[in-house]
């Protein structure tokens, strides 16, 4: 496919001055913060480079099982910038069944997985929902804001 490949800032600063969109799949659902080298470098530059991120899965930063880290790290330059630990996408892809993690997410959520047999959605409690026709993706409701405790 010759999808080009970079080692270094420098070469991802360009390659994101080209760009239109953002495909973070950078860490897999095993992944337990903290960001560690060099990625404590990648997460803040493709952020700000302000396009538009869909990630795949769970957001690159997130933990699987807790989601998002709560709040930005403080920075380590003593300029009291937050240092970015983790990707706000503006779309998610979870696949077979999105992840206890992004039960936060508010962006918008897609679902692939049409393959799960209703038996094991039902043993595991998946509540998947239903795939229109013959459609191998669906749009997922973006939860609601928590107005319990709003006056």
């Amino acid at each position: 496919m010759r999808i080009p490949t970079t080692s270094d800032l420098d070469s991802l600063r360009t390659a994101l001055g080209s760009s239109d969109v953002i495909l973070d799949a950078i860490f897999g659902f095993s992944f337990k913060p903290p960001v560690r080298a060099p990625f404590d470098e990648v997460l803040p530059l493709l952020t700000q480079s302000r396009l538009p991120i869909v990630s795949v899965d769970i957001p690159s930063g997130w933990d699987v099982e807790s989601g998002r880290p709560s709040d930005p790290l403080p920075g380590s330059n003593g300029s009291g910038e937050k240092k970015v630990d983790a990707l706000d996408p503006d779309v998610l892809i979870s696949l077979t069944a999105p992840k206890e993690g992004v039960r936060g997410y508010r962006g918008r959520h897609f679902l692939g997985g049409r393959f799960v047999p209703k038996s094991l959605d039902e043993k595991f409690r998946l509540n998947l929902p239903e795939y229109p026709g013959m459609d191998l993706i669906v749009e997922l409701p973006t939860p609601l804001e928590n107005t319990a405790n709003k006056l």
